[in-house]
Order: C-alpha cells, then sequence, then structure tokens
C-alpha cells in the first residue's frame, strides 16, 4: 500500500507565524519539522514508498529537507498540485493530484500538517495501527481517523456515525452522514456520546474515491473538499467507516492527541506538549 502526504496548502491561518515565506509543514514541534510526524505515522505502518504533494510556492524547502527519503528509511516522490483561477484547490483537488501515480492500488493519505500520537503507547508515534486495522476488516471506500472534541467543532469536518462498535479498545463504526464546516445548529445534530467527531487529516482510500471527488461540487474559493466527496459516495450506498483516535473501554472513551498545526493556538499547545515528551528519542536517526 502507498502513502500520500498533503502539503500543498497557502497556510493563511497560520500566517502570522510563517509570514508566508516557508512551509507550514516544515514549523518545529518540540525540534521536529512538522512534516515528520505523519512520515513517521506512515512508516510505522510499513507504508515506505510516499508521495507528497506541493505546490510550487515556498514549498521548495519540502522537498529540500526531505529530498529522497533515504535518511527516514523511505522512498519518497513529490507531485506539484498547480496553482491558477481556472483550477480547484482543496483536499479533494490535491488528492486527485496522485490519481496516477496511486493507481489501482488502496492508499493512506495524512495531511502534512496534522499530528497524531498516543502517548497511553510504548511508541506514541505508532498511532494508525487501529486505523490500519479496521480498513483490513471492513470494506469500506474510505476508513477515516476522527478525534472526539467537546470544543467548537465547526471549522472541521464532522462525522454522525450510523452505529459503533468497540473492539480491542477501539470504537469505529459505519458513517451516516458527515459536514464540513458545519453551522452551529447542524454541528449540535451531529454530536454523540458527549462528543463532536472531528476527521484527524488520515483516511485510507479505495481507488474509486477518485469517481466521486470528479463529481464533488467545488465550493468556497473554488476547493473541492473530501469530505464532500465521501458524503456523494455514502448519498451513492458506498461503506465509510471511521475510527475514533482515542482509547475506548466499556464505552467510555478516553481521547488520544491531535494537533492541526496550521491553527496557531494548536501549533503552541502541540509544541508546548511535544518538548516536554521529547520526542526525539522515538526517531531514528537522520545521519
Amino acid at each position: 500500500m502507498k502513502g500520500v502526504i498533503l502539503a500543498a496548502g497557502d497556510g493563511s491561518r497560520i500566517r502570522r507565524v510563517t509570514y508566508g515565506a516557508f512551509p507550514k509543514e516544515l514549523l518545529p514541534i518540540g525540534n521536529v519539522p512538522t512534516i515528520r510526524f505523519p512520515l513517521e505515522a506512515l512508516r510505522r505502518e510499513e507504508i515506505k514508498n510516499v508521495l507528497i504533494v506541493i505546490a510550487a510556492q515556498t514549498k521548495h524547502g519540502i522537498v529540500d529537507g526531505l529530498q529522497g527519503g533515504r535518511k527516514f528509511d523511505m522512498e519518497l516522490c513529490y507531485a506539484v498540485q498547480e496553482r491558477g483561477m481556472d483550477l480547484y484547490t482543496g483536499l479533494g483537488a490535491a488528492i486527485l493530484t496522485a490519481r496516477s501515480w496511486t493507481g489501482n492500488e488502496d492508499f493512506v493519505v495524512a495531511c502534512g500538517d496534522s499530528i497524531v500520537c498516543d502517548f497511553s503507547s510504548s511508541d506514541p508515534l505508532d498511532c494508525l495501527k487501529p486505523l490500519i486495522d479496521v480498513y483490513r476488516k471492513n470494506d469500506s471506500i474510505a476508513t477515516i481517523l476522527v478525534h472526539p472534541v467537546n470544543s467548537d467543532p465547526r471549522r472541521f469536518g464532522v462525522v454522525k456515525f450510523r452505529k459503533y462498535r468497540e473492539e480491542n479498545g477501539t470504537m469505529f463504526g459505519p458513517v451516516e452522514h458527515m459536514v464540513e464546516k458545519p453551522d452551529a445548529i447542524t454541528a449540535k445534530s451531529l454530536k454523540a456520546n458527549g462528543y463532536y467527531y472531528v476527521v484527524a487529516g488520515y483516511y485510507v482510500f479505495k481507488p474509486s474515491i477518485f469517481s466521486y471527488i470528479e463529481k464533488t461540487m467545488a465550493g468556497v474559493r473554488n476547493e473541492i473538499q473530501i469530505t464532500d466527496a465521501m458524503e456523494l459516495a455514502i448519498e451513492s450506498g458506498e461503506r465509510v467507516t471511521a475510527v475514533v483516535h482515542a482509547k475506548s473501554k466499556n464505552g467510555d472513551l478516553f481521547p488520544c492527541e491531535y494537533w492541526d498545526v496550521g491553527v496557531p493556538e494548536d501549533y503552541r499547545n502541540a509544541n508546548r506538549c511535544l518538548l516536554e515528551k521529547d520526542v526525539d528519542k522515538w526517531l531514528i536517526s537522520e545521519e
């Protein structure tokens, strides 16, 4: 199985930190560039053949820093998501850029500015195993990682479970409905078991997802949202399964760590936490 890391966003929300001069994916978190976290999460699942989707503007630093991936025991390739007045943006369009590279294989997608950790584990960066395990057991066009939050979920994609179950400490189940950046009333209708379940930026897709991305209407700023493409798939009778990024025991949830580094508040919180945890000890040497 191949991996795709999305790193083509313009980083407008974090611009007061980057000044638009360098990629948000290279912002240091706990003395480690942000993009290193999705790389390590994929590597731990033996997904070492990875395409990184970048934009032409300010993203050359990613190629300069990661190069071919040998120092991470990975094989990295790059694709440029072109920009222009007549071209679409958004996560859906970025994923579509990888179509010829992934071919007919199932593939994992990770957002280059999303960090997930599990500090209840002996290796906190090895946190995609529940997602991959559920993907292998279910015939779903998409298997997605969601994070339980109590705070305002309106800047996220939010899912509503059709039903869910607990297995080996993991809660998961088929998705009934999902909405990108819901308004307050819609968000309230999506709440379940005391939480909103927000999309955490990690997905496993079958190649048939591309046909739904192509059918998805562009929204604000000409963006094609992958959440809208998955909702279209659900409406067409496809199965989408969500896996909760938390430990589950007898119906109680204990959320693991998740940060969207493209948001200044999350950037500060992640940096504070991961500096304290000294994440370097879980990374392979780059020398």
